[in-house]
């Protein structure tokens, strides 16, 4: 695979390149100096364009990540009203 075409490389595709261990570039990325988006709770994907800044030797600027939380409140209209269920 052609890493010019691809936008994101997996942490082991970073390990190869690299030649290091996985464990290596998970802590490259947990100390900020790889930068990597979570896709989900378990995977991880390194942008190229970032994978390259880094092996020029450059450490880019750590950006800071927006979390918002969904209230665990529900919002109602005006007319509306939150009613009971009737058992079946």
């Amino acid at each position: 695979m052609d890493r010019s075409e691809n936008r994101f490389m997996t942490p082991t595709e970073v390990a190869e390149a690299l030649r290091v261990s996985n464990d290596t570039v998970l802590r490259l990325i947990a100390s900020g100096e790889l930068p990597a988006l979570r896709v989900s709770p378990r995977i991880l994907r390194i942008p190229t364009p970032a994978f390259a800044v880094f092996q020029s030797g450059l450490i880019p600027a750590r950006r800071s990540v927006v979390r918002r939380r969904r209230t665990a409140e529900v919002s109602f209209g005006a007319d509306e009203r939150l009613t009971e269920r009737q058992p079946a």
